[in-house]
């Protein structure tokens, strides 16, 4: 009884994470939004790992900026890019936001060249689907300890009805 008891103790905790998941899959969009952003007008170019991620980003979503291409106007990478460069043309976006990239592609942001889209909906729409697949996966791993829990209250049972009939039959053999 003391497993089932447990088993019914996680499985509340899961039931409990799954509702908050679901609760506070509505401000998924605005804590991406956020960060992003941040993220991307911040510490691009700043930051090797967080560029990486970025140009990772840009590239597998085929997306640029948070909300669009211009995002990158207000950069920090850009504003001093531009402080520093006052003869040669400078790229108005990374070269990860390039239809086809190549070292100084985003020289031009002609839609031609340059993803317009910004990479805010399509993360969002990508983690939704996997929340989605995650739930699903915690509602099937719920029920098998349903059923662990009613198989091991049928199980106690059956071996305090065995001790019962066992005390039964030494009572009997006693007389």
């Amino acid at each position: 009884m003391v497993y089932a008891t447990l088993l019914f103790l996680v499985f509340l905790m899961e039931a409990v994470a799954g509702v908050l998941a679901y609760m506070y899959n509505t401000s998924i969009q605005g804590e991406l939004e956020r960060n992003l952003n941040n993220t991307m007008i911040n510490w691009y170019h700043f930051d090797a790992d967080k560029t990486a991620a970025i140009d990772k980003l840009q590239r597998e979503f085929t997306c640029c900026g948070a909300v669009s291409f211009e995002d990158w106007r207000y950069s920090r990478w850009l504003k001093e890019a531009k402080e520093k460069n006052t003869t040669q043309s400078i790229n108005k976006a990374p070269d990860s936001c390039c239809k086809t990239e190549s070292e100084g592609c985003a020289v031009s942001d002609h839609p031609s060249n340059i993803n317009y889209n910004g990479c805010l909906t399509a993360l969002s729409n990508y983690v939704k689907e996997h929340l989605i697949i995650l739930g699903g996966v915690g509602i099937g791993i719920c029920f098998l300890q349903i059923f662990g829990i009613v198989f091991a209250c049928c199980l106690a049972k059956r071996i305090k009805d065995y001790k019962y009939k066992e005390v039964q039959v030494q009572y009997a053999y006693a007389r």
